[in-house]
């Protein structure tokens, strides 16, 4: 009999476990926003959520997509249901700083809690720490709420608001993934290129000189001026940026303002840095390097066997 007992107690606790596994909803799906009120809070003016996203439910995990401003495709992150801190780093723009956001997800009384809990600055330092939460309810097999907080401007106080969202046959084409950096570094370590460099060459009677403005290192970026002067007329001129993307750094040049071409860094030691694009047809590398002297310089490299370019520069 005591056998017995103890045999249906642990088949209660497992229903019992059971029951609390499978009490949280199903909400795997593309979901687009719609103009319906939510019946448990007021309708948020705009979107909670975005126009759509799309959730992927799987045991302890959880898929979600979101599309991409001006792109086709989406961004698929994936979390633990635990409550454990995720740090997602936005898409950077050409010349910026990658910043980011640390975002968690748990359940919590049958609706999906998503929260992000802080911001993470471009160029590191302490990420602020925030709370703005996001809650999912399904309401039913086609339908689930978003609800959050919003400042009335009628009171300047926080109020839930809330969107509809409606089950979607669309599809989202996630965005391809992004490869460890081959080469880690921040913008830290690149700081000594800052400063006003001229580099000086031609001849007597027609004098060529080169500069490059580069910015101080700050919020994961630098940005330059460069342009060329032959005797008394500026010839060429370029916009250059260095700045941190997905944990490494890149070298963009704008020659006489037109569409910018990227380098992805390849060496870095204290003395230089070397960036590369084995694509572009001239250059195909570009080496920054400390002399002896304090100047710098500049080395272009074309295809393999071709002589590279050195410009000598001094500081202003």
């Amino acid at each position: 009999m005591r056998t017995a007992a103890v045999l249906l107690i642990v088949f209660l606790t497992g229903v019992t476990a059971s029951a609390l596994i499978t009490q949280n909803p199903d909400l795997s799906g593309t979901w687009v926003a719609t103009k319906d009120a939510p019946s448990t809070v007021e309708v948020a003016p705009s979107a909670v959520f975005g126009e759509r996203f799309g959730l992927q439910q799987e045991a302890g995990r959880m898929t979600m997509l979101r599309p991409i401003r001006g792109r086709a495709t989406a961004l698929m992150n994936i979390f633990a249901l635990d409550g454990s801190e995720h740090r997602v780093m936005a898409n950077s723009r050409p010349c910026l700083g990658q910043s980011g956001q640390i975002l968690t997800l748990v359940w919590d009384a049958g609706a999906l809690k998503y929260t992000i809990a802080g911001s993470i600055p471009a160029g590191g330092g302490t990420p602020t720490k925030l709370s703005v939460v996001y809650t999912f309810r399904k309401m039913d097999a086609d339908t689930v709420v978003v609800e959050s907080m919003m400042r009335d401007s009628a009171t300047g106080k926080p109020k839930p608001v809330g969107t509809v969202y409606k089950r979607s046959s669309d599809t989202f084409t996630p965005e391809p993934a992004t490869p460890a950096p081959t080469m880690p570094a921040t913008i830290a370590q690149v700081a000594w290129i800052s400063g006003d460099w001229v580099s000086a060459g031609g001849t007597a009677t027609s004098p060529t000189t080169i500069e490059e403005r580069w910015s101080p290192a700050n919020g994961g970026a630098m940005i330059a001026t460069s342009r060329t002067v032959r005797g008394s007329v500026m010839t060429e001129f370029e916009f250059l940026c260095l700045f941190e993307r997905n944990g490494t750094l890149v070298y963009t040049a704008m020659p006489n303002a037109g569409a910018g071409t990227d380098f992805t860094l390849t060496k870095i030691d204290a003395e230089s840095a070397t960036f590369e694009n084995p694509a572009h047809d001239f250059p195909k590398a570009i080496r920054y390097a400390k002399r002896a002297d304090g100047g710098m310089e500049a080395i272009v490299s074309g295809a393999a066997g071709s002589k590279p370019f050195t410009f000598v520069f001094k500081r202003k």
